[in-house]
């Protein structure tokens, strides 16, 4: 949960950023048929905000579903769905950052993803510690999950500075590949008896 929340802040916190600049100096702008800066920025505006309206769909819109999925196909392989749909979304909007259409896409896949790993995260968590404890656990986890936003907000700005925005998409999958290492190390498999 806390991994997926700081992917996910870091991206669509400088999504808005990259669209603006896209589309006001990309072929998107160039060829809209509005003279002057404030129809271009209106452009921006209205691009910007439909990626991130979507995005937030993405977020929510289907949460009931991935409540239903982590009860039916169980907790970890909905974690472990949610870090690859990470890992699809920010190769969609980092690979295809020159077309909005392929970083709203991105940004779709990117909030279904948070969405699998947070509902599936929460379900795992709550069931892991006795009753008593999960309130605590809880409000421990939703701070960590803050301090993550925080975080991948506060140096998404300083990487997509230094490697633009493909590049922070691209470090932001390294860190879902990394926590599907970590899953997949961690489960644990039947043991395997020699025959005979």
């Amino acid at each position: 949960m806390v991994a997926a929340h700081g992917i996910m802040v870091a991206v669509m916190s400088m999504t808005p950023l990259h669209l603006q600049e896209l589309v006001s100096t990309g072929p998107v702008g160039g060829h809209v048929g509005h003279e002057g800066g404030h129809a271009m920025g209106t452009d921006a505006l209205v691009i910007i905000g439909f990626t991130i309206s979507l995005h937030i769909a993405g977020m929510f819109a289907l949460s009931p579903l991935m409540g239903w999925l982590t009860d039916r196909a169980g907790r970890i392989q909905t974690i472990v769905l949610g870090f690859v749909l990470l890992a699809v979304a920010v190769a969609v909007a980092g690979f295809g950052q020159q077309d909005p259409a392929l970083v709203t896409v991105g940004l779709v896949v990117l909030g279904l993803g948070w969405s699998a790993a947070t509902i599936s995260g929460s379900t795992l968590l709550a069931e892991s510690v006795e009753r008593q404890q999960r309130v605590i656990v809880q409000g421990v986890s939703d701070t960590l999950m803050g301090a993550a936003g925080a975080l991948g907000g506060g140096f998404s700005g300083l990487v997509l500075g230094w490697v633009g925005y493909e590049g922070l998409n691209m470090a932001s999958g390294a860190v879902a590949v990394v926590v599907l290492a970590v899953v997949a190390a961690s489960v644990k498999r039947p043991a395997v008896r020699p025959a005979g």
